[in-house]
């Protein structure tokens, strides 16, 4: 139809000079003499140029008669496939390539004659035009469907495009078809996709009819899977299908093949896919369904479970079905494709959605996303179904499910776990048995058990990795560095949490709640080794993540917030305000009594932060909610001594610091040099200066084996100390040393405390208001008000207000 256009316009044109020739091939025609008179009286060559008598019909007389032309000749060559005999053809290639310049020829075909083509192509004297050429664009569809009638929506419009991927003809009979249904377009193009007889009968007299019976059959049995390797089509025809799909391509049968992975992929037209499973339905349903089970077997031994399931459920029997689902359902979660998996069964199937084992499925995908209260209610309503129903999942399988489900969601909620066993027989599948094993391993170690819990994770580690299976390893990974901070192996921890970033970014899985807690544990250890965290790892941290349901929450956990929250106090332009979102999200983590001991080490580090800020009366009001919470925690009286400490109480802070620091307490390694730092410092205040040594050598000597700095910064006069008794350390002089020289060491100057009215009067000095102005809104006299301020000035070593102001943001009070 294109060329039938262009040559009319071309022929009416009076100032076009070009001379077209049409010639359509009939099967006549194939005949080399046949096909070389017809194009000599196309062309209107009657005579040989300088040479008399009859013209003789080959391709060199044709050439030579066409170059003594003067004016431009275009020769169309219409239904080409059809020249099929040997001599044709090669009569056809002299042709093409000793042809004039003064000529075009233009061949018309289904698929291209088989003639050496690269020979024209190298010299660039060949254009080709194929479907993807002459496939109609999204504009195009809807301008022709306008011409119908016919206004398309944008999502209609989308699916029109896709059943037809822009055919010319197809798209004309779908307008046509349209144009009958002009108020319900969906239901029209739902009868689109069957297909209809117009398209049926389109297709079949424009591509089907000329197939042979071998790939009929072979188009019909692949149509079944939406796309097809070579191998998998091996398995519906028994071998050859390299052969048929070499055939199909050779008659440029609309057959779409890309590159995935290792394989080429291949994949018909919609509406000739949608034929031919027509007639694949027409085999019968016994023969159908064997063709979808092969086609789920295959996929699945490729690894391909989201594209093996809907065979299965297009199924009748529901016992390939049950037993893939019991197989895949759990890799496929854990392959973040949960989604998908309960999307399809709810379509297909949603009888099976309230079986006790796609409800325990139902808690991991929960947990994978991080939506801990999905969780909880899936697995009570688990719980229940498990006591009234039987499921289509063996009982070894739901009961190894069951508790590997219930303690990730205690750990990740933080609730008690309760009895478990030391280990889980396996099912003899790895990715069902690395999964409840780093479970078991991960409730260990909310127990204390750390080490039985690392042996765990470390053989659940490499058996994720022996089957390559990257969320199982950042699973691990994770947990792992979780293993790690419980007991403030910092060294271990910032290995593992890098480990886990490594496989999560080349693997794009950098957004999974595992690789967000990595990121936490990778940037709370760079804190504890006084590093400077990774903006993104902090902010990563802070992250909130909305779910499906609307609900919110912090994609590293409330307890990974908290320490986002605390890691992102320095580089705060309002240190005030970010000590208070700390104070906030550290209550509300506590009041959610999630893992006490681990949430609990979190509370000396932010009544640090908030005695930072001069804010030592909301330091005690926490301590005593925490205790409230908690109970009276090692390092809830660790705190109490700091706020002890502050209030220039030193014998007070050694008679609280002594009990805890005398071996009996379980204070971890980060707490228990804090308290080593107090003591010291108490100590030196009271005039014991050997006592404060030998507390400084403790606090030294646990702290350098993992280099954990941060306690010294925290812990306000521990510098000073150091200073004071340097060369007194021993073979810990080197680890003083490095303490000392830190940046962050005098990055915020310490100043006496400054009473709570001193404070109250600091915090207006950066409006400008005079002293009048804040005596007035205080209710005190100017000369009070002056009295504080020389107070400010003393203590923070200033003679004006420029400079108070200065060294108060410095120090962190402002």
């Amino acid at each position: 139809m294109l060329l039938t256009d262009w040559a009319a316009r071309r022929s009416s044109h009076a100032e076009c000079e070009h001379e077209v020739a049409w010639l359509t091939i009939t099967e006549h025609l194939s005949d080399p003499a046949a096909l070389w008179t017809a194009m000599s009286k196309r062309l209107r060559i009657t005579t040989p140029p300088r040479r008399p008598g009859p013209v003789t019909a080959d391709p060199a007389h044709l050439i030579e008669a066409l170059t003594a032309r003067t004016s431009p000749t275009v020769l169309v060559l219409d239904d080409a496939h059809l020249i099929s005999d040997p001599l044709a053809l090669a009569g056809l290639e002299y042709f093409l390539h000793h042809a004039p310049p003064g000529l075009t020829t233009v061949l018309c075909a289904r698929f291209a004659p088989p003639i050496r083509w690269h020979v024209l192509d190298l010299p660039s004297r060949l254009t080709r035009w194929g479907a993807s050429e002459l496939a109609f664009t999204p504009d195009q569809v809807r301008a022709l469907c306008g011409d119908h009638g016919c206004e398309l929506t944008d999502a209609e419009l989308d699916t029109l495009v896709a059943l037809t991927r822009g055919w010319a003809a197809l798209v004309r009979i779908a307008a046509i078809h349209l144009a009958a249904y002009p108020d319900d377009h969906a239901a029209a193009l739902t009868v689109l996709a069957r297909p209809p007889h117009a398209v049926s009968d389109f297709l079949v007299g424009e591509l089907v009819d000329a197939l042979s019976p071998t790939l009929h059959q072979f188009l019909t049995y692949t149509s079944v899977p939406v796309s097809f390797t070579e191998q998998l089509a091996d398995q519906f025809v028994g071998g050859g299908a390299g052969h048929c799909l070499y055939e199909l391509d050779r008659i440029s049968f609309p057959i779409v093949s890309v590159v995935r992975g290792n394989a080429v992929w291949f994949t018909y037209h919609p509406m000739l896919r949608a034929y031919f499973l027509a007639q694949a339905d027409r085999l019968g349903p016994e023969l159908r369904s064997d063709l979808q089970v092969r086609s789920a077997r295959w996929l699945r031994s490729a690894g391909l479970l989201r594209d093996a399931l809907p065979h299965l459920l297009a199924g009748p029997d529901r016992r390939h079905l049950g037993e893939f689902l019991s197989e895949c359902a759990l890799t496929m979660v854990l392959d973040g494709e949960g989604d998908a998996l309960f999307d399809a069964v709810a379509r297909a199937a949603p009888e099976l959605l309230d079986d006790p084992f796609l409800w325990l499925v139902r808690v991991v995908d929960a947990l994978v996303r991080g939506n801990i209260a999905a969780a909880i209610p899936c697995l009570d309503t688990a719980t229940a179904r498990r006591a009234t129903k039987k499921s289509f999942a063996p009982t070894d399988r739901v009961d190894a499910l069951a508790l590997a489900a219930a303690v990730d969601a205690a750990v990740t909620s933080g609730t008690v776990v309760g009895e478990l066993p030391h280990t889980v027989a396996p099912i003899g599948e790895p990715d069902f048995d690395a999964y409840t094993s780093i479970q078991l391993a991960t409730a260990l170690i909310a127990r204390g058990e750390i080490a039985r819990g690392e042996e765990l994770l470390q053989s659940s580690l490499a058996l994720a990795e022996h089957i390559c299976h990257p969320r199982l390893v950042l699973h691990a990974l994770a947990r792992l560095a979780f293993a790690a901070s419980a007991v403030d192996s910092v060294d271990a921890m910032r290995d593992r949490a890098a480990r886990a970033l490594a496989v999560a970014a080349e693997h794009g899985l950098l957004e999974a709640t595992d690789a967000v807690q990595a990121s936490t544990i990778a940037a709370y250890g760079a804190y504890l080794h006084g590093d400077e965290p990774d903006p993104a790892q902090v902010a990563a941290a802070l992250a909130v993540r909305v779910d499906h349901d609307g609900s919110t929450g912090p994609v590293a956990g409330w307890h990974g917030n908290v320490i986002g929250h605390l890691l992102a106090i320095d580089r705060a332009d309002d240190q005030g305000a970010a000590v208070d979102a700390l104070r906030r999200n550290l209550l509300l983590v506590l009041e959610m009594k999630t893992l006490p001991n681990t949430t609990g080490s979190l509370v000396p580090p932010v009544v640090w932060a908030l005695l930072r800020v001069q804010e030592a009366a909301t330091a005690h009001l926490l301590v005593d909610r925490s205790r409230g919470i908690v109970g009276n925690l090692p390092d809830i009286q660790l705190a109490d001594a700091a706020l002890t400490y502050a209030a220039n109480r030193p014998k007070a802070t050694c008679a609280l610091l002594e009990p805890l620091l005398d071996g009996a307490a379980a204070l971890h390694p980060v707490s228990e040099i804090t308290g080593w730092l107090l003591y010291a410092t108490a100590q030196h205040d009271s005039g014991a200066p050997s006592k404060a040594v030998a507390a400084l050598d403790n606090a030294l000597r646990a702290a350098a084996p993992q280099r954990l700095v941060r306690p010294f910064l925290d812990v306000p006069t521990a510098i000073p100390l150091l200073d004071r008794y340097v060369g007194r350390f021993g073979r810990d002089e080197r680890f003083a040393d490095l303490v000392r020289r830190h940046p962050a060491a005098r990055r915020r100057p310490t100043y006496p405390a400054l009473t709570h009215t001193e404070m109250t009067v600091l915090k207006r000095l950066p409006s400008g208001r005079t002293a009048q102005q804040i005596a007035a809104e205080l209710g005190v006299s100017v000369n009070t008000v002056k009295t504080h301020l020389r107070g400010i000035y003393a203590k923070l070593g200033s003679n004006s207000r420029i400079d108070a102001l200065d060294n108060a943001r410095r120090g962190g009070l402002l």
